[in-house]
């Protein structure tokens, strides 16, 4: 702000000493005639004149403040005291003074001509010294020195920048103060004339600048400030959520807030745009400068930390760690923190992972889909400073989505193939990449596309056993390239003569798998899904009565392979098919055990709910299960012929009619 005033004004040239750049005493009463010099007008005689002299006294100034330091020099110069000038000043010293030649009480009389000179040019000169309250005790003494010996040039003034408690506990530890803190501040009085202390940082100016520099950095990095939670609705605001999680901004400097923010914006540059979430960088690196007992702890806890938040409830006798046990575990690690400030670090500890236990009015953090540390693939990224070894860049596989959606496959030697080709780990991670970069480009696909895509994906979606892992991401990504072919179609001819193309692609039994999720948590389709799989709930309620009657199941599948797409609708249109075949509830009952099932482990091999989907528990008939055999008679695991079915239906409906057990598969 001075500087700002003051370079406006021609009469003033303002200058800036650093004093790191001093290695020693002599060096910095030469640095501070440098700095002078270069303040004095660069045009006409009287400006060069007092340039030239001011750099020819540096080496003389520099020996007066060595010799000063040893102790010699007071207020006046002695015979010894010149005696160490002469023998400390070059050679070259003298041939740079030209005529100015040094005479006995050298140091005096250069100091008056220099004042003269520099008086003559008119020059208002302000010398900035910031940070003084940085350097070591020694270091600031000869400043101090420096300050003083050198400070009654006419027309030079001085800014000294320090914060003064620190400048106390220094000069007190000194041998000048001998711990006495008058002392210590009689010291500083005596150099500094005029002390202006500048008033602390209001809570709405730090706001403000870590506004302004949190703004910059998601502008920088193409993050979001705002949006809407995906879950709840909520509208939330990136810098609310910040300033609300952390206290220190309302107590602190302006100093703090940009090394903080520069850190922020440091580690978002190392891994680059994409691949951190802009909140989460921030508290992870206030916790790192500022409570680095507990950041350093986080990688060791993270199993207890990385996951979603638990949906269901937890009982009193469960071993899941409390909010008292987590505060417990932060006092033992960080044992000087004050209560407060243990609060204050768990919530943003809560907030960053939401699988720790809350504490009453606790924020939380919003659904989002970018790569937050308490999600088990992105959480190494943050105290790694770069990609982990292993991991694949979210930049590279939006990359390589796009290219799936545009070409139908995923590119020849991609990372992406490569990973899923690997197996195990890197296949699965390469298919949390997929999903969630799929989230994000497939909305804007045409149905031929993302056809094409499911096509060229589906080898890579199944599991072991040749099924979709359910739930899993191989369902995910199938249903959003399912759903968006229904929701790029034209119309209704359209949805369904994809989902019949898809339906070729992936086998009866795989399109079931994929439309499963749609109606997750719901009984019924969406309209438009509903729509667009008419001819594969057809095809499905066929191939169901198929198996009802048949020994032996259909090749596309049987009853149980389709009771999770079966929706009350298709139960009612079946049972009115199963009624007109003339089916007796034993048929129906027999479909209903499955294969390698061992019914003397508590019924655990028959599905007694899609059964009851049929048949209403009220209308359940036991005259249609006759002469049921004994547990002893029940036929072994491997027998799934249509009579050991039956024997086994006989058996599983009596024990439920009358008690026996509950525990049901569902």
């Amino acid at each position: 702000m001075i500087r700002l005033a003051l370079e406006s004004d021609e009469k003033w040239a303002v200058v800036e000493f650093t004093p790191w750049a001093a290695t020693d005493l002599g060096s910095l009463t030469g640095e501070f005639y440098e700095v002078i010099a270069s303040a004095m007008p660069e045009k006409g005689k009287r400006g060069k004149t007092a340039r030239a002299m001011l750099m020819s006294a540096a080496p003389v100034a520099t020996s007066v403040m060595k010799t000063a330091a040893e102790g010699f020099f007071d207020q006046r110069f002695g015979t010894g005291t010149w005696q160490k000038i002469a023998d400390t000043a070059t050679s070259s010293t003298l041939d740079e003074l030209g005529n100015y030649k040094p005479t006995p009480n050298p140091f005096r009389q250069q100091f008056a001509a220099l004042s003269k000179a520099i008086e003559r040019t008119g020059a208002k000169v302000l010398v900035i010294v910031d940070d003084l309250d940085r350097l070591h005790t020694d270091e600031l003494l000869a400043v101090m020195k420096a300050v003083r010996l050198l400070g009654r040039f006419p027309g030079v003034h001085y800014l000294l920048s320090y914060d003064k408690r620190t400048m106390l506990d220094l000069i007190g530890a000194s041998d000048l103060a001998g711990s006495d803190p008058d002392r210590a501040r009689a010291y500083l009085e005596k150099i500094v004339q005029y002390p202006f202390e500048l008033p602390p940082l209001q809570s709405a100016h730090s706001r403000r600048e870590v506004t302004g520099q949190i703004t910059a950095i998601a502008h920088r990095y193409g993050c979001d400030l705002t949006g809407t939670d995906t879950r709840s609705g909520r509208n939330w605001d990136l810098i609310d959520d910040l300033l609300a999680l952390l206290p220190f901004i309302d107590n602190t400097t302006l100093r703090a807030i940009y090394r903080w923010c520069a850190q922020v914006d440091v580690l978002m540059a190392l891994l680059g745009p994409g691949h951190l979430d802009l909140l989460d960088a921030a508290l992870i690196t206030y916790l790192r400068l500022h409570h680095e007992q507990i950041y350093d702890r986080l990688p060791t806890w993270r199993s207890k930390l990385v996951g979603d938040a638990p949906r269901a409830i937890v009982l009193s006798d469960s071993p899941r760690d409390t909010a008292e046990d987590w505060l417990t575990r932060l006092r033992n690690e960080a044992p000087g923190m004050s209560e407060p400030e243990l609060t204050d670090v768990y919530k943003i500890l809560v907030y960053l992972f939401p699988k720790l236990p809350h504490q009453l009015y606790s924020r939380t953090r919003p659904l989002s889909t970018t790569p937050q540390v308490h999600h088990d693939e992105f959480f190494d990224r943050y105290f790694m400073f770069t990609l982990p070894v292993g991991d694949i860049s979210d930049v590279t596989a939006a990359k390589e989505v796009s290219s799936l959606l545009s070409d139908g496959s995923l590119p020849e030697g991609g990372v992406l193939r490569t990973f899923i080709a690997a197996g195990g780990g890197d296949q699965r991670l390469a298919l949390r990449k997929l999903r969630r970069e799929l989230g994000h480009a497939v909305t804007d696909a045409p149905p031929g596309c993302v056809l094409a895509a499911l096509e060229h994906l589906w080898p890579c979606l199944l599991n072991e056993h040749g099924d979709l892992s359910l739930p899993g991401p191989g369902q995910d990504i199938a249903a959003m390239l399912i759903g968006q072919a229904v929701d790029a179609s034209s119309d209704t001819d359209d949805a369904r003569a994809a989902v019949n193309q898809a339906r070729q692609c992936v086998g009866l039994r795989g399109i079931t798998q994929i439309l499963v999720e749609f109606r997750r948590g719901r009984d019924d389709y969406p309209a438009p899904i509903a729509a667009a799989v008419t001819d594969v709930r057809d095809e499905v309620l066929g191939v169901c009565m198929a198996d009802l009657t048949s020994p032996q199941p259909p090749q596309e599948g049987q009853v149980l392979s389709f009771i999770y797409f079966l929706t009350t609708d298709m139960y009612a249109e079946l049972r009115r098919r199963i009624d007109s075949a003339g089916l007796t509830q034993l048929d129906v009952a027999a479909r209903m055990v499955a294969k390698d099932s061992n019914l003397r482990e508590e019924l655990q091999g028959f599905y007694h709910e899609p059964f009851e989907e049929i048949y209403p528990r009220e209308y359940w008939d036991l005259t249609q299960f006759p002469d049921p055999p004994s547990v002893d008679d029940l036929p072994e695991r491997e027998d799934y012929s249509i009579d050991a079915r039956l024997a086994q239906a006989k058996f599983a409906m009596h024990s439920i009619m009358l008690g026996i057990t509950s525990n049901q598969p569902d």
